[in-house]
């Protein structure tokens, strides 16, 4: 794949400012991959500020002062960041570059372009699996490795794995609700922008679906207030307390860091990963492949653009990409890295990324993400507050998702956007 980056005169020397948000771990990854781009390209130094903090980003962007680069730890701000005009679209950058959308991840290119145009650069990525306890399912007398398939299965035994105390306190549940509620009404069929039509579907007939079921499944288990006290209980996923380990919940989705806190917190824990259920009737989403990861953007205003993109294109070559997912326990971008035996091979949460890369992340075919909109952050969060009133019973689904779309729709209307080509 391309790896070629610009350089510099040799009588020019550069400082390239990157303000970065990602964890502590990863902040140490990262500044060990900006020693070796400087070694490489030694007439452009890296000064990474860590610890970012949106307040003084927004400041900076308005101020227009902004940082040679960006680096999230998740996707969320490229779209109003971009429907704000604070970033440089990378298209033609992407292109001249020889990059194509084939070379990465399913979805890795497609979810940071909004209305056409390339917005960010994904640095890792994450996927989801569903994981469930064995000895749970042992103790009800299910066969610890058979997973539900569908989601009626996944109704059944979350039923069956839910436990209460007789006086009706939940000593156990099932099926903890996802907490990507997008994930779910993606797993179900739905979706939250339609590209082609180019308009929101919150309140489509497909996410009505779901959420219907998600209220059933929420009302089988205890009812939205007792399964939200329950789990406020859990311990940290990063911990022996982890809930999946103590057994404090039977079934889960989530990304490869489970796996990798299972590993290192609670070793002994016997516990299965699977493809995430589908509905019975709609066999074609089988094996639906949630992403989503760190990213990169290039600010407008950026002083050093051309060696910001260098080291934007640096970082998704093999040796970077491999060097980088390995230290992280994260996904690649990059399609040609799926089966590394260094990142599949050697220790149970390898094992389990390598199942999720070759199983569920290269599933072209139906792959999901939320989608790059101005109004992301406001999405999610009417998003969640439609699932929440409609596990509350204080509105249908239906209604839920209706107020959502209305309200989402208010404001995305006051950003001026092409429609389909």
């Amino acid at each position: 794949m391309p790896v070629a980056c610009g350089r510099l005169n040799s009588n020019q020397s550069v400082t390239l400012t990157i303000w970065s948000s990602p964890t502590h771990i990863e902040e140490e990854n990262f500044l060990k991959l900006c020693r070796r781009f400087e070694k490489e390209h030694p007439n452009i130094l890296i000064h990474n500020v860590g610890g970012l903090q949106e307040p003084k980003l927004i400041r900076a962007l308005v101020a227009g002062v902004p940082p040679d680069l960006l680096y999230m730890y998740n996707p969320t701000l490229v779209g109003p960041l971009a429907g704000n005009g604070a970033l440089q679209p990378l298209d033609d950058r992407f292109k001249r570059s020889g990059f194509t959308e084939e070379i990465f991840l399913p979805g890795a290119i497609k979810q940071l372009t909004m209305f056409g145009k390339l917005y960010a650069m994904p640095i890792c990525r994450d996927c989801r699996a569903f994981f469930w306890n064995k000895k749970c399912f042992r103790d009800v007398g299910l066969d610890p490795d058979a997973a539900p398939k569908t989601m009626e299965e996944l109704m059944q035994f979350a039923v069956k794995l839910t436990k209460k105390s007789p006086d009706g306190r939940l000593l156990r549940l099932g099926m903890q609700p996802p907490q990507d509620n997008a994930l779910f009404l993606s797993a179900m069929g739905g979706q939250i922008w339609d590209d082609a039509a180019h308009k929101l579907t919150i309140d489509c007939k497909e996410n009505v679906a779901a959420l219907e079921f998600l209220v059933k499944l929420v009302d089988a288990e205890g009812g939205h207030d007792a399964v939200a006290a329950y789990a406020s209980g859990f311990g940290a996923t990063e911990s022996a307390q982890n809930p999946l380990a103590t057994g404090s919940m039977a079934m889960c989705i989530d990304g490869e860091w489970l796996a990798l806190y299972l590993e290192k917190y609670s070793p002994t824990t016997d516990y299965g990963i699977g493809l995430i259920p589908y509905p019975a009737a709609r066999p074609d989403l089988k094996n639906m492949a949630w992403q989503d990861g760190d990213v990169l953007m290039l600010p407008v205003g950026s002083k050093h653009p051309d060696e910001a993109w260098s080291f934007m294109q640096w970082i998704q070559a093999p040796a970077q990409q491999e060097d980088y997912a390995a230290t992280n326990s994260n996904l690649p971008t990059i399609q040609s890295l799926v089966t590394s035996s260094r990142l599949t091979s050697g220790s149970r949460s390898k094992e389990a990324l390598g199942f999720m890369m070759s199983k569920i992340a290269t599933n072209r075919a139906n792959t999901r993400f939320f989608p790059s909109l101005p109004v992301t952050r406001l999405c999610k969060d009417a998003l969640d507050n439609a699932v929440q009133m409609a596990e509350l019973h204080r509105k249908s689904p239906q209604e839920a998702l209706h107020d959502a779309q209305v309200r989402v729709e208010r404001e995305l209307k006051k950003y001026d956007v092409a429609g389909p080509q």
